[in-house]
């Protein structure tokens, strides 16, 4: 039994405006050590885990990630294209279903595509042992991340009753790795999900010790999961079914047809909140999702990539007397900044971002602000 990765490479590319967007979301953003895209970073740390990696991206950025990609060995039929955006619950379904075609019992890990990570080997081996416990519990498994502060965008997993290796059993003929993995970190049930918690309760949750950054990072057997969806959504199940018998003769008008069908849903909902299936694997490695230029400035802090002020700078910038910025010159341009500190500055050839790095957040309202104008041009 070997293990298939699926690396969700999916994303509108709206939180790191102007430099992402809906042609160049942020896994195919150079953001990774030593410039490389996220998604040529993240396949490189995860392809000598698997005997398959697949890229599940949406229809028009398969092109894109053909190219981050390129030099490595991923196969043209290894990129699965969501016809429409519909969540990461409808494009599992899918990609499951046609692994399973293959193989139903298939052990498969879905990874996302744009997380920065510092430490790949610890970010491996919680991966393997997922993959071992789902495996070995016939179940599903999830990595959480001990939190390094009590953040509120995050999604948080709350830790049950503590699973000892003697609960699960592998299938013969897994590789020893797999066991090997599971056995050296602590699994746990889950006691329940919570998404962007409020200031005071995700203090309250890394005070506790007992609640998880949920990475999305999930481990399952193709039979299993096929299993558990039916259960929880027996429509889309049948659906997506129909789907996958469209794709594999070739009639893509009906793949996007029963696709459109279905609403956008997240996995966890559709799946792991509700399943009585799900083992929480606790890992501690260096992570980012980079999910705003703060956190791209801390990042490149962490790495040391920073000039003897704190400022992250990229591009034709020339920067005096500043402290803490983040400053990016994509048109070719040179870009100053000039006695001021904590400022984000991003100019592209079609549009400059300036913006307080403590209010980045105001990024979303900018990005609607636009898209309510029809400026679709430069979103």
């Amino acid at each position: 039994m070997g293990m298939h990765i699926l690396v969700l490479a999916g994303g509108s590319g709206t939180r790191l405006w102007p430099m992402s967007r809906r042609s160049t979301p942020k896994h195919l953003l150079p953001l990774a050590r030593g410039g490389e895209t996220l998604l040529r970073a993240t396949v490189d740390r995860v392809i000598p885990l698997g005997d398959s990696v697949r890229i599940v991206t949406a229809a028009d950025q398969v092109a894109g990630c053909r190219t981050a990609l390129a030099g490595l060995s991923i196969p043209d039929d290894a990129y699965i294209a969501e016809p429409l955006a519909r969540g990461t619950g409808p494009a599992l379904g899918l990609a499951v279903g046609l692994i399973a075609r293959e193989d139903p019992d298939a052990l498969i890990a879905s990874i996302h595509a744009d997380h920065r990570v510092s430490d790949p080997a610890a970010y491996r081996a919680a991966v393997l042992a997922s993959a071992g416990w789902a495996s070995g519990t016939d179940g599903l498994a999830t990595v959480g991340l001990v939190p390094a502060a009590p953040v509120t965008g995050f999604g948080y997993i709350e830790l049950g009753d503590l699973r000892p290796p003697g609960l699960w059993t592998m299938p013969e003929g897994s590789p020893p790795e797999i066991a090997a993995a599971a056995a050296a970190l602590p699994a746990f049930e889950s006691a329940g999900f919570t998404e962007k918690p409020s200031a005071e309760v995700a203090q309250a949750y890394v005070r506790g010790g007992r609640h998880l950054w949920n990475l999305g990072l999930f481990a399952w057997t193709a039979r299993r999961f096929l299993s558990e969806l039916s259960i929880a959504d027996p429509g889309l199940s049948a659906t997506l079914d129909a789907a996958v018998d469209a794709r594999i003769r070739g009639d893509e008008d009906a793949v996007r047809r029963l696709y459109g069908e279905q609403r956008a849903q997240a996995v966890e909902p559709l799946l792991l909140e509700r399943t009585p299936r799900l083992t929480v694997v606790e890992a501690t490695f260096g992570w980012s999702d980079l999910g705003s230029w703060t956190d791209v400035h801390d990042a490149r802090m962490a790495d040391g990539d920073v000039d003897g002020d704190g400022n992250v700078v990229e591009g034709s910038v020339l920067v005096t007397a500043a402290h803490g910025c983040t400053v990016v010159s994509r048109s070719g341009r040179i870009v100053a900044v000039a006695g001021i500190d904590g400022v984000v500055v991003v100019d592209t050839p079609d549009a400059v971002l300036v913006v307080p790095a403590l209010q980045s957040q105001l990024l979303k309202e900018v990005v609607e602000e636009l898209r309510t104008a029809g400026r679709e041009d430069v979103l």
